[in-house]
């Protein structure tokens, strides 16, 4: 049974500061403020809930961010001129700064960091007798982590961008581009603060809030996208020892009934039949909890994007020299004549091939337009696993690099032979950081979790002749790494040249 969880409102987002009489003369009585709000356990159950509650809004994980992800990162094609411009403007590399894939995920970003900010300076101010001194400490956590969820997707993506720490009581309170080392000496500290106080595990009338492995897998893609290996690496060892374990079947990853399984590790949760059109992530009900994206992909439906040849080529067979076809590749590509529901009762006929993981299609048939529920795992143990593969490459322990990625081919759904193989032998860091480019690719496709992968082995200057840079029109021209401060707030902020 779907597990519905964190009924969220629309409160952090509307709350107003009453600070500055000057410049606002009024505070509207029908309104909260945050010196009338932030009273109560109720007052902070619903702020922190609100933070997450931003993430299923359409410039966040209910749309934009997801094209974001998508359409910089080698995985994902045109499926034709139905793909909307500004999308395929990204896709293609001949973006500017006023687009909406942009612009809409920034200020997605930023509203939640708002949201947090609010729940970070004004709730430890409450005193309710009521107020468990341990679940006020846990969604305080719970919003510096979602606040350095936000400025990690900020600072891989777009390099020096403001940094808020607290909410804004002015309009003078803008602020210029920080360096990215004070970005990232934020994320780890409040990282660090925060993983002693978070729960390893979360009961069923609390799933999907963050956890103790959750700050720590992002605090270790904090420290690998800074280069910063062997801390890293200790990290991670605390994650692999813990809770965690690759389930048995790969599809279970990526569908409703399986949703916060033993390889979960951070997912965003959508509950409604709706899709939420709304920006901010709260729409009109509880109900506008579902997104588009597999909509917008789905082979039945407007197919604007499709897996890459890139991609497909990548899959291993026994066509190419492979000991074995991949069948990881039916799970995340459906073709013309392959079969898909409950049973197998119906055929795909509408086009050559789209994508089939996240999709619905495993247990019914969608039709032209499906809302779906799905959560999206933004963390999965797999990623644990990857990510310690490149660690041990980059310390110097080359053997225990193969043995983690072995480890993800061995899931019994997947039994693929061991690194090494004929066609990714691993005698060098350069053939092992191939295997790992590899496996990422085929193991995590459409999962949003490739374009911040690029980003850091762009950053950090792992794309050598073996492993070119995949992006075409970042390899002639490297200023195009990062993307442009969008046009609405170089016009709204002073402080951005």
């Amino acid at each position: 049974m779907k597990r519905i969880y964190i009924i969220s409102i629309l409160i952090a987002g509307l709350l107003v500061s009453s600070c500055d009489e000057e410049i606002l003369n009024k505070t509207s009585p029908n309104g909260f403020t945050t010196s009338s709000y932030y009273q109560n356990k109720e007052h902070l159950e619903s702020a922190t809930n609100a933070i997450y509650a931003n993430f299923n809004g359409a410039n966040l994980f209910g749309r934009m961010m997801k094209y974001l992800c998508a359409c910089r990162s080698d995985e994902h094609a045109s499926g034709g001129p139905q793909l909307e411009v500004h999308n395929a403007q990204l896709l293609n590399g001949t973006y500017d700064n006023t687009i909406y894939t942009i612009t809409g995920p920034w200020e997605g970003l930023y509203r939640t960091i708002h949201r947090a900010n609010s729940v970070i300076e004004f709730g430890p101010a409450i005193e309710d007798p009521t107020l468990n001194p341990d679940i006020k400490a846990h969604r305080i956590a719970e919003a510096k982590f979602l606040r350095a969820f936000c400025y990690y997707y900020l600072v891989a993506f777009w390099g020096e961008v403001p940094l808020y720490t607290e909410t804004v009581k002015s309009p003078e309170g803008e602020k210029a581009p920080a360096s990215e080392s004070e970005i990232y000496t934020l994320l780890e500290t409040d990282l660090g603060d925060i993983i002693p106080v978070l729960n390893v595990t979360h009961d069923d009338a609390n799933l999907g809030r963050a956890t103790k492995g959750a700050a720590q897998l992002l605090l270790a893609r904090v420290l690998m996208h800074q280069g910063k290996y062997d801390e890293a690496r200790t990290i991670l060892l605390d994650v692999y020892d813990g809770p965690y374990e690759l389930v048995d079947n790969y599809a279970h990853n990526f569908q409703e009934e399986t949703e916060y399984n033993e390889e979960s590790i951070f997912e965003i949760g959508f509950t409604g039949t709706n899709f939420n059109w709304w920006a901010d992530g709260n729409g009109t009900s509880a109900a506008d909890k579902g997104h588009v994206m597999f909509q917008d992909v789905s082979p039945t439906g407007w197919r604007n994007l499709v897996p890459s040849d890139k991609l497909l080529n990548d899959f291993e067979s026994i066509s190419k020299g492979d000991a074995k076809d991949d069948p990881r590749l039916s799970e995340t590509v459906i073709f013309e004549g392959d079969t898909y529901g409950p049973n197998g009762e119906y055929t795909l006929t509408e086009s050559a091939y789209g994508w089939y993981k996240y999709s619905p299609m495993y247990k019914l048939n969608p039709g032209g337009y499906y809302i779906s529920t799905i959560n999206y795992r933004n963390m999965r143990y797999a990623e644990v696993l990857i990510k310690l593969a490149e660690c041990e490459n980059e310390v110097g322990t080359p053997g225990a690099a193969i043995g983690y990625l072995n480890e993800i081919r061995s899931r019994p759904s997947v039994d693929m032979p061991d690194y090494p193989t004929t066609n990714y032998p691993c005698d060098s860091k350069d053939e092992i950081y191939r295997a790992i480019m590899h496996e990422s690719l085929v193991e995590f496709s459409n999962e949003l979790f490739r374009a911040v992968e690029l980003a850091r082995w762009r950053k950090n200057g792992k794309f050598s002749a073996l492993n070119p840079e995949p992006i075409e029109y970042i390899a002639n021209n490297p200023n195009r790494a990062l993307l442009p401060i969008p046009s609405t707030e170089v016009s709204n902020n002073s402080e951005i040249d």
